[in-house]
């Protein structure tokens, strides 16, 4: 990945740690629980990203690029279920650390 330029994942990766400051952990801790790439594991990291998006639309806040970046991370949590629990422990820790993934490269 280049200086500057933020990984695909950034948009959602964020939008978790919103919620995870907000105290809003469901959707974190289903993604946490995949366990492998059966249907059900599938069918649960995609609900976890749409009551993600639910609650973030509520806000009204604008999520720049979020829609490439959920099609991203499904695609890389069918091939590898083990990212989701990386995914979320990342948006945790962000939101721990009260701050953005860091825009200054």
């Amino acid at each position: 990945m280049s200086e500057g330029k933020h990984a695909p994942e950034e948009p959602v990766v964020e939008l978790l740690a919103r919620l995870a400051r907000d105290g809003v952990y469901g959707p974190l801790d289903m993604l946490s629980r995949v366990e492998d790439n059966d249907e059900f594991y599938i069918k649960m990291a995609a609900e976890a990203l749409y009551n993600a998006l639910r609650y973030a639309s509520t806000e009204g806040a604008p999520i720049p690029d979020v829609e490439a970046s959920v099609r991203y991370v499904m695609d890389a949590i069918e091939r590898r279920p083990r990212y989701a629990k990386r995914l979320a422990l990342k948006a945790l820790a962000r939101a721990m650390s009260g701050g953005r993934a860091s825009a200054e490269g």
